[in-house]
C-alpha cells in the first residue's frame, strides 16, 4: 500500500510538472525566462519518472541504469534554477559564469557514469547498499548552492516588485519544500527506504502549477511593466481592494506625494488640495468596470485625471487604477486657436469693409462728384442773371444724365452682390449682370461646361466684370460688349469687349486696379489692350484645381 502511495506521489510530480511546461510552452511568451522554467520541470520529470521502476528492478545493472537516467535532472537541477531566478529577477549572468555552472555538474555526472572506474561517486553500488563518495557529496555542496543562491536572487525582489510579492513566495517555496526533503534524507536525519527529494516534488508542482495556471507569474507584461511604468510622462497609480498604492510610478510621487504602500486617502487628499475645473460622473455605473474623469489645476499645470475601478460580477470591489496627464498644453493650444479664430474674423470684417468701400468708390464715388460739380456750376450762373440761363440748363441735364447713370451702377453692383451670394454657377451671375444693363447691349457666351468646380472664381470673376461694366458706361460710350466664358479642365477664361472709342494709352484708376488686384490673389493674369477707336478688352485667366476622375 505505501509503495502503491509513493507512486502516486511521484505520478503527481511528473503530472504537474508536465502539465505547468506545456502550458508555457503553448501560451506563455517565448522568452528566455519562460524557457529556464520549462527546463527546471522537465528536468524534474526526468529526476522522477525512473523512481517509478525502482521498486521493479532487482539487479545491480538494473539499478545502476535508473539511477544513470535519475542523475540527468538531480545533476541539472541545481544550475537551471539558478539561471531561471536570475533571469526572473532581471540580473543576466555574464557567458563566463554561465559555461562554469554547466561544465561542473556535466562533470560530475561523467564522474557518475565512469564510477566503475574510480568509485569516486559510489564509494559502494550494490542493491539495498549504496554508499556516496567524496564526488557525490561535491555534487550535492554545489547544487544547495545554487538552489540557495537563486533563492536568494528571487527573494531580492520583493523590495523591487511589492505587486508580485505573491508570485516570489510561491516560487522560494516551490524551492525551499525539495531542498528541505533532500537535506533531510541525505543527512539520515529521517530514515526511508527512499529519497524523499521526488515526493516533495508534488508538493513543489502543485505550488508552481497554481502560480502558472491562476497567477500567470511569467507573463512577459508584468516583467516589463516596470520599467515601462517608469518611463511614462503620465502618473500612474494602482491600487487593490484593501484601498492601498500596489504602483506608484516616479510621475505619480512627484504630481501627488504618494509612495508604494500608501493608502488611497493620501492621493484623494491631494486631489482634494487641487482647484476643481471639470468633472464627469461614473458613466456606467452598472457595470464591471466604472470610470471617473476630472480636471484639476495644480499651480500652473492642468491635470486630467482618469480613475476607473474593476468590480466582480457581484458587484465587489477588486482593484482600481488612476492615470493622470498634462494636458496644459493642449489647452494652450485651444486658446491660441480660439485668439486665431477671433482675430481672422476681425481680418475678414475689415477685408469686407474695405471691399464695401471699394465698391461705393467705384459705383457712386465719381458720379456724385460730378454731379457736385455741376451744381455749384448752375448756382453761380443763377447768380450771374438770365444770361446764364442756357448754359445753367445744359448743367442740370448732364447732371440728371449723370444720376441715372449712377443710379444704373449702384443697381449693377447691388446685382453684384446678390450674384455673388446667391448663384452657384460663374455663368449665372455673368448673365444676371449682362441683363441688369439697360444703356447698351452684352451678349454673353459660354464655351465649354461651368460647374461647381468653378464656383469659388465668381468673387474674382462678377466684381471684375462689374468694374469692366461700369468703366464701359463711363468713358467707352459703346453701344455693344461681347463677355465670353471659356471652361477648360485646368482652368477658366473670360473675355470682355467693347465697340467704344478706345484709348491710345491705358491708365490703370480704381476700377482696373481692382480687377487686376482680384485676379493676381486667385493665382491668374490679367490682360487689357485698347487703340483709339477700336474700344477695350480685358482677358482674365484663373486656374483650378484639376477635375478628378472617380473608377
Amino acid at each position: 500500500m505505501f509503495d502503491i502511495l509513493l507512486n502516486v506521489t511521484y505520478l503527481a510530480a511528473i503530472a504537474m510538472s508536465l502539465y505547468s511546461a506545456v502550458w508555457l510552452l503553448l501560451k506563455a511568451d517565448r522568452n528566455r525566462t519562460v524557457c529556464a522554467f520549462i527546463a527546471c520541470q522537465l528536468l524534474i520529470v526526468v529526476w522522477c519518472v525512473p523512481q517509478l521502476f525502482l521498486g521493479f528492478v532487482q539487479s545491480r545493472e538494473g539499478l545502476y541504469t535508473a539511477y544513470a537516467v535519475s542523475y540527468v535532472g538531480i545533476c541539472f537541477i541545481g544550475p537551471a534554477w539558478l539561471v531561471f531566478a536570475l533571469w526572473y529577477g532581471g540580473k543576466p549572468m555574464p557567458l563566463w559564469g554561465m559555461a562554469l555552472i554547466w561544465a561542473l555538474p556535466a562533470v560530475n555526472y561523467a564522474v557518475l557514469l565512469t564510477n566503475e572506474i574510480h568509485h569516486l561517486f559510489y564509494a559502494e553500488f550494490e542493491v539495498g547498499n549504496v554508499v556516496y563518495g567524496p564526488a557525490f557529496m561535491l555534487h550535492v555542496l554545489f547544487t544547495y548552492a545554487c538552489v540557495v543562491a537563486g533563492m536568494a536572487a528571487v527573494a531580492g525582489n520583493f523590495r523591487r516588485y511589492r505587486v508580485r510579492a505573491l508570485h516570489i513566495a510561491m516560487i522560494l517555496v516551490s524551492a525551499a519544500v525539495p531542498l528541505l526533503f533532500n537535506l533531510l534524507h541525505i543527512s539520515g536525519a529521517v530514515q526511508t527506504g527512499f529519497d524523499l527529494t521526488p515526493p516533495a516534488f508534488s508538493v513543489s508542482s502543485l505550488i508552481m502549477l497554481l502560480a502558472v495556471y491562476r497567477y500567470d507569474f511569467l507573463d512577459v507584461n508584468s516583467l516589463a511593466f516596470g520599467q515601462i511604468l517608469a518611463e511614462l510622462p503620465e502618473a500612474v497609480l494602482v491600487y487593490n481592494e484593501r484601498g492601498r498604492i500596489t504602483c506608484a510610478n516616479a510621475v505619480a510621487k512627484a504630481w501627488f506625494g504618494v509612495e508604494n504602500g500608501d493608502e488611497m486617502a493620501a492621493f484623494e487628499e491631494a486631489v482634494r488640495g487641487m482647484e476643481r475645473l471639470e468633472e464627469s460622473p461614473d458613466a456606467a455605473a452598472a457595470s464591471m468596470e466604472q470610470e471617473q474623469r476630472f480636471l484639476v489645476r495644480s499651480g500652473e499645470c492642468r491635470l486630467e485625471i482618469r480613475r476607473r475601478s474593476r468590480r466582480d460580477r457581484s458587484g465587489r470591489f477588486q482593484a482600481g487604477t488612476v492615470l493622470a496627464m498634462d494636458v496644459s498644453r493642449y489647452y494652450e493650444l485651444l486658446e491660441r486657436e480660439r485668439e486665431l479664430a477671433v482675430q481672422g474674423e476681425r481680418l475678414a470684417v475689415e477685408q469686407e469693409r474695405n471691399r464695401i468701400a471699394q465698391e461705393v468708390h467705384d459705383t457712386t464715388g465719381h458720379t456724385l462728384t460730378m454731379i457736385n460739380s455741376l451744381l455749384k456750376l448752375v448756382r453761380i450762373g443763377r447768380k450771374n442773371g438770365a444770361g446764364e440761363q442756357a448754359e445753367s440748363e445744359a448743367y442740370l441735364i448732364q447732371a440728371e444724365e449723370l444720376a441715372a447713370g449712377g443710379i444704373r451702377e449702384l443697381r449693377c453692383s447691388i446685382n453684384n452682390l446678390r450674384a455673388m451670394g446667391a448663384d452657384g454657377l460663374v455663368s449665372q451671375g455673368v448673365r444676371r449682370l449682362a441683363e441688369s444693363i439697360r444703356e447698351f447691349e452684352v451678349e454673353v457666351t459660354v464655351q465649354g461646361t461651368d460647374s461647381p468646380r468653378y464656383s469659388h472664381l465668381c468673387p474674382v470673376i462678377l466684381p471684375s466684370f462689374k468694374e469692366a461694366l461700369t468703366n464701359c458706361m463711363k468713358y467707352a460710350a459703346a453701344t455693344h460688349v461681347d463677355a465670353i466664358l471659356k471652361f477648360s479642365g485646368d482652368g477658366l477664361a473670360f473675355y470682355i469687349f467693347d465697340n467704344g472709342r478706345g484709348c491710345g494709352q491705358i491708365h490703370r484708376g480704381n476700377g482696373l486696379a481692382g480687377i487686376y488686384r482680384r485676379v493676381e490673389a486667385a493665382g491668374g493674369q490679367v490682360r487689357v489692350a485698347s487703340e483709339e477707336g477700336a474700344g477695350f478688352g480685358i482677358t482674365i485667366r484663373l486656374p483650378v484645381e484639376p477635375e478628378r476622375k472617380t473608377l
